[in-house]
């Protein structure tokens, strides 16, 4: 009877924090956060609850802002000391949805993140220095955890629809899939392939938790490959006895400033 009696007080405290805590405006809290710690990024325009509101935009240091926010925390979250929420927004006028949650010790989780997302914006998202696509890309994040100091544990796919890459000419990709997931010995793994292309493309690279990463790429001309195209692969790849070219690098993601 006791045990039962601190239950129903336990349940009714509970109902009351949340009850409270949900009908909090979001801007109070948001505007207090952002004055008690330094915040990396800043909201606009907050709008609803602390349980289910939004934001007009949500803008981060040296990325692209993000526009229509909306969310809705899950409040039992709070009982196993994290913070997790149903998203969604847009970047750029691309929709993206899915779940995201923080830990109490920082570390954040994604999981049913999607999106499609044209090929202009992920350029620009992407910061290419050469070269232009075309397309549209559908993206897949089953989960993703992000902690301090660690190499993030990934589960996704990305699929390129209509790929076409312009460097100095042009050329057609077709269908191309990437997926990524983690290993058991602590690395990340990427298997690439494409169908219906003037060049066909089939590959893995591994990347572990010093950055160090590695790359085997074959790269197969078909009868329909710009000319031009099919020269410029031995500038970068060695050919093979069966017209294919092999691109194999091995170095760590510093030099390209990741």
């Amino acid at each position: 009877m006791l045990i039962k009696k601190r239950h129903y007080i336990l349940l009714a405290v509970l109902s009351y924090v949340f009850f409270t805590l949900s009908n909090v405006p979001a801007s109070k809290v948001i505007s207090l956060a952002e004055q008690q710690t330094s915040m990396p990024v800043k909201f606009y325009g907050v709008h609803g609850s602390l349980w289910n509101g939004g934001a007009q935009s949500l803008l981060i240091s040296g990325q692209p802002p993000v526009d229509n926010l909306q969310w809705s925390i899950n409040p039992l979250s709070l009982l196993l000391a994290k913070i997790s929420s149903e998203l969604s927004a847009s970047i750029k006028n691309q929709n993206i949805v899915g779940n995201l949650s923080l830990s109490a010790l920082g570390t954040l989780q994604a999981s049913d993140v999607r999106a499609r997302i044209d090929s202009t914006v992920m350029q620009e998202l992407l910061l290419l220095p050469f070269g232009e696509l075309d397309g549209v890309f559908n993206i897949d994040i089953r989960s993703a955890i992000l902690s301090n100091d660690a190499l993030p544990v990934i589960d996704a796919s990305i699929n390129w629809k209509n790929a076409r890459l312009t460097v100095v000419d042009s050329v057609n990709l077709g269908q191309v899939d990437l997926h990524i997931q983690p290993t058991n010995d602590n690395k990340l793994s990427a298997t690439l392939n494409n169908k219906q292309g003037e060049l066909l493309l089939k590959g893995n690279a591994e990347v572990d938790a010093d950055k160090a990463y590695s790359l085997d790429l074959l790269l197969t001309p078909q009868s329909n490959t710009p000319q031009s195209v099919t020269q410029s692969l031995g500038m970068f790849s060695r050919r093979q006895s069966n017209g294919s070219y092999q691109l194999k690098r091995k170095g760590n993601l510093s030099e390209f400033g990741i």
